[in-house]
C-alpha cells in the first residue's frame, strides 16, 4: 500500500526539477490539464518565477511551445498527463527536431507495476516520439535519497543543455503513483519557499567559429561569392553572416530575415529563369542553416556547381538535398571571425544581382498594379508594407511562404517566423501566439485557409494574448498550392481529393470564439483596410479574411514565374 505522504513525495519531487529549470533559465511552462500529471502541475502552478499558459489541447499547447522555443531560443516546458495526451505532441515535436528548436516535454506517466497490465490510460510511453528527440529519459518514480535528488537536478540540466546545444525537443517521462496530491499544509509550505530568489546558473556561452585554412583561402580568392541562407534556428548568429556578406561585398539569397544591404529581393520569382541562373552563376557558395526551401534556390544549386561550396550546418543533421558535395562545417550557429576577409571588393557582382532583383520588382509591380481581381499577391503586397520593424511576422506553409518572399514588401528588420523544419500546415496559429506570448509585441501572421482551420482549436486561447496579433486568412476556397503539380489535369479527382474546398464561415468560427473579424473582398474593400488602425482598435487576437480568388491567383504566379 502506498503511504499517505506520497503525495507530499511526489510534489517535493517535481518542486524541486522545477527550481532546477528556474535556475538554468526556463521562463515558460505550457500545461494541458490531466489527472496523472497533478504533481507536474501542481508544483508549476506553485511557482510564481514562471509564466504558465494552461492551454486544453495538447497539439495546439505543443507549437505554442515551439514559437515560445523559436521566438526565446530557450525551451518551454510542456506538461501532459499520461495515454494518448502525449501523443498529440508528434507534428510539434518532429518540427521542432527538423527546425533545431529547443523543447522540453515532462510527461505523466503510469508507474511500471501498472504497465502492460491493461490498465487504463496506460500506454507505452517509453521513447514513444522514436529518435526526434534529442534526449530522452525515463526519471523514475520519486525519491527522498540524497543521490535521487541530486540525479533529477542533473536530469533538468541534461534537458536544458541538450536543447540548447543539440536544438531539440528533450522527452521527460515521469511515472507517479497514487496519492498524487500533497497536503495543503505541505503545498503551502512549498509556495512560500518558491517565493525566495532562486540562484541562477551560469548560462551557456557559443564560442567564436574558425574558418578551416582552406577555405578562408578559398573564400579570399573567390571573385563571384554568394551566400545562401536557408531556415536557421534560434540563436543562430546572424550578425556574423551579414558581417561577412559586407566584407565580401557579396549577394544573399535568404528565406527569413537579416537587415543588410546585401540582401536579394524577389530571388524567388527570378531564379526560375535557367538564362538568369547562368548568368549569375557564382564561383563559390556559402550556406548557411538547414537545407533551403525554396524552389528557386534548389533549381540554383542544382545548375551551379563551384569547386569551392561550404555549408555551416546549424544541427548534428545532414543537409544536402541537392547532393552538392559541399564541404561540411559544424557551425551551430555560432559566431564567425571575419577578420581574414577585410577585402576591397568591387560592385561589379554585387550590382549584377541588385539590377536583375530591380527589374523584377518593377515586373512584379506592373502585374499587381494591372490585375482587376483581388488575387493572394495582393495581400502580401499591400499588408506587408503597413508591418512596422517592431512587429513580429509568421507565415504558414503552403503558399503563404511562397507568397510572401514574391509578393512582400515588409522590413527586412522585422523578425519573419517560419515552420520549415518538416513544413506542415498544422499548429501554425499555434506557434504565432507562441510566439506573442513570449516576445510581448504586436505580429501578423498570413495564413491560408486549410491551415487555419486545422489549427481552429488555437483560438481557445484568445484570452491569453496580450498584444495585437492579426490573422490574415488567405481565403481562396481550398489547397490551391496542388495547382502547381501535375495533378491538377485530373479533374475528376481534383477538387474533391486534393484541393478540399471547405465550406466553414470563417468569420462565425471567430465569433463563436469572440474574436474580432474583417472581411476583405475587394480590391477596394483591401486599399480601404489600415493595419495599424486595425490593430489599435484590437488590441488582442483578432482576425482578417480575404476572399480571394484562386484562378487569378494562380494565373499572376505563373506569369511571374515565366519572367524572362
Amino acid at each position: 500500500m502506498t503511504s499517505p505522504n506520497h503525495g507530499n513525495l511526489a510534489f517535493n519531487w517535481t518542486t524541486t526539477f522545477f527550481r532546477k529549470l528556474q535556475q538554468l533559465g526556463v521562463q515558460h511552462l505550457v500545461i494541458s490539464p490531466g489527472s496523472r500529471s497533478t504533481p507536474l502541475t501542481l508544483a508549476a502552478a506553485a511557482n510564481d518565477h514562471f509564466q504558465k499558459h494552461v492551454i486544453l489541447d495538447e497539439r495546439s499547447a505543443a507549437f505554442t511551445a515551439l514559437g515560445i522555443g523559436k521566438a526565446t531560443d530557450t525551451p518551454a516546458v510542456l506538461i501532459c498527463t499520461s495515454g494518448t495526451a502525449l501523443a498529440n505532441y508528434y507534428p510539434a515535436v518532429i518540427e521542432a527536431c527538423q527546425s533545431g528548436i529547443p523543447m522540453i516535454l515532462a510527461t505523466a506517466d503510469r508507474p511500471p507495476n501498472r504497465r502492460a497490465t491493461g490498465a487504463n490510460q496506460a500506454i507505452d510511453q517509453l521513447k514513444i516520439f522514436g529518435d526526434y528527440p534529442v534526449f530522452f529519459h525515463e526519471v523514475g518514480e520519486p525519491r527522498d535519497s540524497e543521490e535521487d535528488i541530486s540525479r533529477l537536478k542533473i536530469v533538468a540540466q541534461q534537458a536544458f543543455e541538450f536543447s540548447k546545444t543539440k536544438r531539440g525537443p528533450v522527452h521527460l517521462n515521469f511515472p507517479f503513483r497514487k496519492p498524487l496530491e500533497p497536503g495543503i499544509e505541505f503545498l503551502q509550505k512549498i509556495q512560500d519557499q518558491n517565493r525566495e530568489p532562486a540562484t541562477s546558473d551560469e548560462a551557456l556561452y557559443k564560442e567564436t567559429q574558425h574558418l578551416p585554412d582552406q577555405a578562408i583561402e578559398k573564400i579570399s580568392e573567390a571573385q563571384k561569392p554568394l551566400i545562401v541562407v536557408g531556415p536557421l534556428a534560434p540563436g543562430d548568429d546572424t550578425h556574423s553572416i551579414k558581417k561577412l556578406a559586407t566584407q565580401l561585398n557579396c549577394p544573399v539569397l535568404i528565406e527569413s530575415t537579416i537587415d543588410s544591404v546585401q540582401v536579394i529581393k524577389r530571388f524567388s520569382g527570378f531564379l526560375r529563369n535557367e538564362h538568369l541562373i547562368s548568368n549569375l552563376e557564382p564561383d563559390l557558395i556559402l550556406r548557411f542553416g538547414f537545407q533551403p526551401t525554396s524552389k528557386a534556390i534548389e533549381l540554383g544549386l542544382n545548375h551551379w556547381s563551384p569547386d569551392n561550396h561550404y555549408h555551416f550546418s546549424s544541427t548534428d543533421s545532414w543537409q544536402d538535398e541537392t547532393f552538392s558535395g559541399a564541404t561540411h562545417i559544424p557551425w551551430y550557429g555560432r559566431s564567425i571571425s571575419t577578420a581574414a576577409f577585410q577585402l576591397d571588393r568591387s560592385d561589379q557582382w554585387i550590382n549584377k544581382w541588385k539590377e536583375v532583383a530591380s527589374k523584377y520588382q518593377e515586373y512584379v509591380d506592373d502585374h499587381i498594379t494591372n490585375e482587376n481581381t483581388l488575387t493572394d499577391g495582393h495581400i502580401y503586397h499591400h499588408l506587408s508594407p503597413q508591418i512596422t520593424a517592431e512587429q513580429f511576422i509568421t507565415v504558414s506553409n503552403s503558399f503563404p511562404a511562397r507568397d510572401i518572399n514574391l509578393f512582400g514588401k515588409q522590413p527586412s528588420s522585422a523578425p519573419l517566423f517560419l515552420n520549415r523544419g518538416a513544413s506542415g500546415i498544422d499548429g501554425l496559429t499555434s506557434t504565432a501566439l507562441g510566439i506573442s506570448m513570449s516576445l510581448n509585441k504586436a505580429g501578423v501572421l498570413f495564413t491560408g485557409d486549410l491551415a487555419f482551420l486545422h489549427d481552429s482549436n488555437a483560438l481557445l486561447n484568445q484570452q491569453k494574448i496580450e498584444h495585437p496579433l492579426v490573422i490574415v486568412v488567405i481565403n481562396n476556397s481550398g489547397g490551391s498550392i496542388f495547382r502547381m503539380l501535375p495533378v491538377e489535369r485530373h479533374e475528376k479527382y481534383f477538387e474533391d481529393y486534393f484541393e478540399t474546398p471547405q465550406n466553414a464561415d470563417i468569420k462565425t468560427l471567430a465569433a463563436a470564439h469572440d474574436i474580432p473579424c474583417h472581411t476583405i473582398d475587394s480590391l477596394s474593400s483591401l486599399h480601404d483596410f489600415n493595419l495599424s488602425e486595425w490593430m489599435q482598435i484590437n488590441s488582442g487576437l483578432s482576425v482578417v479574411e480575404c476572399k480571394t480568388d484562386a484562378d487569378a491567383s494562380m494565373k499572376l504566379r505563373k506569369k511571374l514565374w515565366d519572367y524572362s
